[in-house]
């Protein structure tokens, strides 16, 4: 798995650069479908199955932008 800087909005539109863990197919195709988790204040999200990553620990929701 690889590291890419990613940008996303919480469900209160506020936008962040965080980390992302990607598969060897997002560099060619920056589609948020291989990303496998985002890193958001040392937190691990996984996401659902509409691509939004929910925290446990804040309650924010987030979407890749």
């Amino acid at each position: 798995m690889l590291k890419q800087s990613i940008s996303v909005k919480d469900q209160f539109g506020v936008k962040q650069a965080i980390q992302a863990t990607v598969d060897k197919y997002f560099a060619t195709t920056q589609s948020s479908s291989n990303v496998k988790h985002i890193t958001v204040d040392g937190e691990d999200i996984r996401p659902n199955f509409e691509m939004f990553f929910q925290s446990t620990s804040s309650g924010k929701i987030f979407k890749i932008v």
